[in-house]
């Protein structure tokens, strides 16, 4: 096992979001409104902040989160 890692509230909700849609390219806006709710006024930048973050904390797994390119994200295991 490898060691533990810390994330916010919300990277953990992201993982979990794509970990549950395993293999499914999501659009960032669907991203969006499931993690952080429809009534989320914020950029769909925010998505690709979180995602950056998230994967440089999963370290080599973080490439398990990969780019859907001019759409969103895919998560690979």
């Amino acid at each position: 096992m490898g060691d533990a890692v810390e994330l916010t509230p919300k990277e953990y909700e992201l993982l979990i979001y794509f970990k549950n849609n395993k293999g499914i390219a999501l659009s960032r806006e669907s991203v969006l409104n499931s993690v952080w709710g429809y009534d989320y006024f914020g950029d769909l930048r925010t998505v690709d902040t979180h995602v950056k973050k998230l994967r440089a904390k999963l370290g080599e797994c973080g490439s398990m989160i990969e780019t859907v390119r001019g759409y969103g994200y895919r998560f690979e295991a």
